[in-house]
């Protein structure tokens, strides 16, 4: 795989005009919130008790949700940069992945062209900073390399909406947002039916997307332990399980443009249960439930029309708001966020060097293995970049930082 080169000048420069037309549009909400205070003003041009209350619970409370959504975003990129490794960087049993293969019975249906690979890995709790420390158990992780035969912005826009859920996702029954962090991401509640032996679980999950400068989708998850408007003792709640880690990478087919590629990888805890018992789950979930995911998503991508034609150039590049207008989302075991309307940043500040999403091509050995392992399945059952920059300094060219 290929190594991400650092940030050039430009890029960092891109970066930083960002930050700064981000502070530029707090300060004018901040302005507008003052406005509002001093029309509350009485006659002698003072503020009673609780019209100044009010007033510094409007700055704190900026100020606080900027600092959550800084927190959360640092927490999505920590998940992206973790999926990456996992997806693109490591391969194979050597290191410590099992590829799974489509049951027998259900393999001429779910996957008769091999267009959907699956391997699995067991490890501890992934969250980092996260993480609970009192936890030493390990939890199936799940990676899935598939080919859509439909364009991505067919692709993207049919995942987007929120009624298309349960053509292909019959594991979350029940889910809505329990709060929106920022344009680009929120945090969401769902639950899953008795699934074998298993009870319904119910999960709170941080969901956030971003767009890469090649038009490929990004959108990753981590489990939030727990929320005021989620309480584990609340009406919805069931035993709490965690979709501890998760990536989506949804880009278009460099060899086909009519095509598009799905990388995924999950990690979850389904909480109060057994080793033993997820590891029978597991063994036998895993040869059937993500080979039927995405063979719906195909089936139902190739019979979809967008009711408002995506043209392709939005794919690549869109205006300078630092905002894509596209629709993104999605739902995978235990969550399910969509943003029909945009609202994902869009990548052109940082480099992002990745191989293709299909995964790195097997070796002559792996293939040949992967083929055994088939046979003993079957009898065993840098232009365009410059003139943005530009842009945005033209933008602020002569802005005072004390006016913004």
């Amino acid at each position: 795989p290929k190594r991400k080169l650092p940030p050039t000048r430009d890029e960092t420069m891109m970066e930083t005009l960002h930050e700064l037309k981000m502070l530029r549009e707090e300060m004018a909400a901040l302005r507008q919130d003052m406005r509002r205070m001093k029309g509350n003003m009485g006659v002698d041009g003072g503020m009673d008790g609780d019209t100044h209350s009010h007033a510094e619970g409007g700055i704190t409370g900026m100020v606080h949700r900027r600092q959550r959504q800084r927190e959360f975003d640092k927490v999505g990129a920590d998940v992206e940069k973790w999926a990456e490794k996992i997806l693109f960087e490591e391969d194979g049993e050597k290191d410590g992945w099992s590829e799974i293969i489509c049951q027998k019975y259900l393999r001429k249906k779910y996957n008769p062209n091999n267009t959907i690979r699956c391997y699995i890995k067991y490890m501890k709790d992934s969250r980092g900073d996260g993480a609970s420390l009192s936890d030493e158990d390990e939890y199936p992780c799940m990676k899935v390399y598939a080919t859509i035969d439909a364009p991505l912005e067919d692709v993207c826009a049919y995942l987007s909406e929120e009624n298309h859920l349960p053509d292909y996702n019959d594991l979350v029954v029940k889910h809505r947002d329990v709060e929106e962090i920022s344009p680009h991401s929120k945090i969401t509640w769902g639950q899953t039916p008795k699934i074998l032996f298993i009870q319904p679980r119910d999960f709170v999950t941080y969901c956030h997307h971003r767009w890469l400068r090649d038009g490929t989708q990004v959108v990753v998850n981590q489990a939030v332990d727990d929320h005021p408007d989620v309480p584990l003792d609340g009406k919805d709640s069931g035993c709490r399980a965690h979709a501890l880690r998760g990536a989506n990478f949804i880009s278009r087919d460099p060899d086909d443009p009519n095509k598009t590629r799905f990388a995924l990888c999950a990690h979850a805890s389904p909480g109060g249960v057994p080793a033993w018992a997820v590891k029978t789950a597991v063994n036998a979930l895993v040869p059937i439930e993500p080979f039927k995911l995405f063979h719906k998503i195909d089936k139902y991508c190739q019979n979809f029309t967008p009711s408002i034609p995506t043209q392709r150039t939005e794919m690549v590049a869109d205006t300078l708001t630092g905002r894509s207008s596209r629709p993104a989302g999605l739902s995978q075991l235990g969550y399910a966020c969509f943003w029909p309307n945009g609202g994902g940043m869009k990548e052109g500040v940082l480099a992002h060097h990745h191989p293709q999403h299909n995964g790195p091509p097997p070796s002559e050995e792996n293939a040949s293995m992967s083929e055994q392992q088939h046979q003993e399945n079957d009898s065993s059952t840098d232009e365009q970049q410059q003139v943005q920059a530009n842009a945005i300094v033209d933008e602020h060219e002569g802005t005072d930082l004390d006016t913004m």
